[in-house]
Parts: structure tokens; C-alpha cells; sequence
């Protein structure tokens, strides 16, 4: 018997966390309804990526957060645009931004051409929650999330305000490890 293996806690593998950034599916069955279209598509540009799972990654770009407070602006980068049914559909998730609070946060967006000075609205909400430090990194994983009442406007009311949304996920190096 390996009374060892019984003792050493089991480290997180490096493969399973998410990739450096937000990282969120939007709704996959809203997504895997607009790939059925004709004329689906999307589409990640300015930073922004489509990974292997189907879920989109914004990378970092800047932000302060206060770790013994819970607070903070953590800025992403990046366009995502779904859209189908001859441009009669179209959603943008543009240079999201995670605003976190004592009690949860948003998910906020740029409307219209991303810019510094773009109005904001948030498009989803969450419960507070509290990253975990791994390998130098600061993780939120799995937040579940939920349509803001502007957030249902952004789907035409398609979804109503507080429906589920994916969960998303987000991890930056930790404060002392850059």
C-alpha cells in the first residue's frame, strides 16, 4: 500500500485550467442553433479566439483588482459576432470587461464600434466569487451567469432577463507573480 500517495495532495493539473483570459460559451445552444443556419456565422476577431471546446477567449488587457477586497475592472479584448437569418440576427460581444463587486459582478460589453469611450452595458451577471491562486494564476472557474434585462435587448428578447447563460471562467497571473 502507497500510504505516501495518501498524503500529498493531488495538485491541479496545468491542462485543466482555463486558458489565460475570459473564457466563456455565450449559450451553446444558441450558438449550435446559428451554425445550423444557411447563413450562420461566427466569428472572433481583435484578439479574440474560438477555442477547441467552442467556447470564446478574450485576452487580458488590463484592469485593477483588489484581492482582499473582491473588487475590481478586469478588461478583455476581442469581438466575437454571431449573427444569421440575413443579418436579421446579430449579437456582438465586444472588449468584454468583468466588473466585480462585494456583492457579484457584471460582464460588461462595448455597444456599437469597441473604443475607450464605447458606451457599456452589462450583459450578464454572477454571484460574488472568490479566485483561487493555482500555479501563479488567479481563477474563477465555472461562474454561472445570468442575462441582465439590456442583456435580453442584445438578444432581442429571444432570452429573458435572468435566464442561464454559460458559465464562464476567467484566469490572470496572480498579483505577485508578474
Amino acid at each position: 500500500m502507497n500510504n505516501h500517495a495518501d498524503t500529498v495532495p493531488a495538485a491541479p493539473a496545468r491542462d485543466l485550467l482555463p486558458p489565460e483570459g475570459l473564457t466563456w460559451g455565450v449559450k451553446r445552444s444558441f450558438v449550435r442553433y446559428l451554425t445550423s443556419l444557411p447563413d450562420g456565422a461566427v466569428a472572433a476577431v481583435e484578439g479574440a479566439s474560438v477555442l477547441e471546446s467552442g467556447f470564446f477567449n478574450f485576452p487580458p488587457d488590463g484592469g485593477s483588482f483588489d484581492p482582499a477586497a473582491g473588487t475590481g475592472i478586469l478588461r478583455f479584448r476581442g469581438d466575437v459576432r454571431l449573427e444569421g437569418h440575413f443579418g436579421m440576427m446579430f449579437v456582438q460581444i465586444a472588449n468584454p470587461w468583468i466588473e466585480l463587486g462585494s456583492g457579484g459582478g457584471f460582464l460588461t460589453v462595448a455597444l456599437g464600434e469597441p473604443g475607450e469611450a464605447a458606451e457599456r452595458i452589462p450583459l450578464i451577471s454572477f454571484a460574488a466569487a472568490v479566485p483561487q491562486t493555482i500555479g501563479g494564476s488567479l481563477v474563477w472557474q465555472g461562474l454561472e451567469t445570468r442575462l441582465t434585462r439590456e442583456g435580453s435587448d442584445v438578444f432581442n428578447q429571444q432570452y429573458g432577463t435572468g435566464q442561464e447563460m454559460d458559465p464562464l471562467s476567467i484566469r490572470l497571473p496572480a498579483p505577485d507573480a508578474e
